[in-house]
């Protein structure tokens, strides 16, 4: 034997003042999800940039930031840099060296080259040349 079941019967004019509520209440988290949506994708759209250390054999310091801000952001600080490494960061990537990109511990270590930014608005990569 099945339990009984319970209907529950709401007159029509019920229905529809609460489906008429809901719809106004939902419009604002609806709007908000549809920004918030938004954003994202074209955050998503935005591309990387990778730093490649390509020419020199070796650089004993490098700096990089990143993000919007940048180079006015956080540094990064990498050092014994060899032929080879690279580093991607999205939107937009900064980065100095030493001067000396062969000895740090000339004295001249609060001599650094000028900041160079590379950045990409739109998908894809963009490569750039630690010289």
């Amino acid at each position: 034997m099945n339990p009984p079941t319970a209907v529950l019967a709401w007159p029509a004019h019920k229905h529809t003042k609460v489906a008429a509520m809901l719809k106004k209440t939902s419009l604002v988290p609806g709007i908000s999800a549809c920004l918030l949506a938004l954003a994202c994708i074209a955050e998503a759209c935005a591309g990387d940039v990778k730093l490649v250390s390509d020419t020199m054999d070796m650089i004993c310091r490098v700096e990089v930031t990143s993000g919007p801000d940048a180079p006015n952001a956080p540094v990064e600080t990498y050092t014994d840099v060899i032929k080879g490494w690279s580093i991607t960061k999205p939107d937009r990537l900064c980065y100095r060296r030493a001067s000396t990109p062969d000895n740090c511990d000339s004295g001249m270590t609060q001599w650094n080259t000028q900041w160079k930014c590379a950045e990409k608005a739109d998908p894809g990569l963009e490569e750039l040349s630690l010289k």
